[in-house]
C-alpha cells in the first residue's frame, strides 16, 4: 500500500465518528481524541444542504417543496408532493423508534422502523435535494476518484443506472470510509444491503412510488433518464470534498 494513503488510527475513528454524524448522530470522538467536527459539522449543520439536520431532540424534514413548483424539472408537481409525503413520514417514525429505544422500550415499532425510517430519511434526503434544473458539473476531486473507481464518468454512470434497472430501491454512489474508493451499490429497500462504514453521496430512488405516476409501470427507464438531467453534481461533489477533508 502507497504510505501516503494509509489510514492511521486517529484518521479511521475520526471517519467512525463522520459515519455516525451524517445520519443526524451526535457523535463524540472516542478514546477522547478531540473533536470529530473539526472541519465539518454535520450534526449542527455548518451546510444543511449536504445531510439530514438533526436538531439536539430530532430530526427535522427539510422543505423541499420548491421542487414541486419547477416545471422543468420534469416530473410532476402531484408526483414529487406525493414523495415528499412518504418522506416527511419517514422523518417522524425515525423520530418515534429512536425515542422508545432512548427510553429502553423496544416495541415492534421501533425495531422495525429504526433502521428502516433512519436510511428512509437520509436517502430521500440526499435523493431530493441532489435535484436541480441548474446547470452544474463535478468538481475535479470528484472527477478523479470517478475515473479511479471506474475508469472514466460514463463507465460510473452506467453502473449506477444498470444497478437502478436491476431493484425496486436504490442505486447509490458512496465513499467506503475503510479504502477511501467511491463505489455504487444497489439495495432493495431503504435497510437491506445497506454495508457498514459507507457514507452516500448520490441516491437514486427506484421505488415505484418514485415514478409510476408521472411514467406508468413500465417507465422506469424513462424516468432514471430524467433524473440523470437534473442531478447538481455541484452538491455532490461538495459532499464528497467534505467527506475527503476529514482524511487530510
Amino acid at each position: 500500500m502507497d504510505e501516503t494513503k494509509k489510514i492511521d488510527r486517529r484518521t479511521f475513528l475520526t471517519g467512525l465518528g463522520v459515519t455516525a454524524a451524517a445520519f443526524g448522530l451526535n457523535a463524540c470522538c472516542p478514546m477522547g481524541i478531540g473533536t470529530c467536527h473539526n472541519k465539518l459539522d454535520l450534526v449542527h449543520g455548518n451546510d444543511q444542504s449536504l445531510y439530514p439536520i438533526y436538531d439536539g431532540e430530532k430530526y427535522v424534514a427539510k422543505d423541499f417543496s420548491y421542487l414541486s413548483q419547477n416545471d422543468k424539472l420534469g416530473l410532476s408537481p402531484a408526483m414529487v408532493s406525493h414523495h415528499l409525503g412518504l418522506y416527511k413520514k419517514y422523518v417522524d417514525k425515525v423520530n418515534q423508534s429512536e425515542a422508545e429505544m432512548r427510553a429502553g422500550n423496544i416495541t415492534e415499532f421501533g425495531m422495525k422502523n429504526l433502521a428502516f425510517s433512519l436510511n428512509g430519511m437520509a436517502l430521500h434526503d440526499i435523493y431530493f435535494s441532489n435535484m436541480s434544473t441548474e446547470q452544474s458539473s463535478a468538481s475535479k476531486a470528484l472527477s478523479k476518484a470517478i475515473e479511479e473507481s471506474y475508469g472514466s464518468f460514463d463507465s460510473y454512470y452506467r453502473n449506477l443506472t444498470e444497478l437502478a434497472g436491476q431493484v425496486t430501491g436504490w442505486s447509490i454512489t458512496a465513499l467506503n470510509l475503510l479504502n477511501g474508493k467511491l463505489i455504487n451499490y444497489a439495495t432493495a429497500d431503504h435497510s437491506a444491503n445497506f454495508p457498514a462504514f459507507i457514507m452516500p453521496i448520490l441516491a437514486l430512488d427506484v421505488y415505484a412510488h418514485a415514478y409510476e405516476m408521472d411514467f406508468g409501470a413500465d417507465g422506469k427507464e424513462n424516468y432514471i433518464n430524467v433524473f440523470g438531467e437534473i442531478i447538481n453534481w455541484d452538491l455532490v461533489s461538495r459532499r464528497y470534498d467534505a467527506l475527503m477533508m476529514q482524511f487530510n
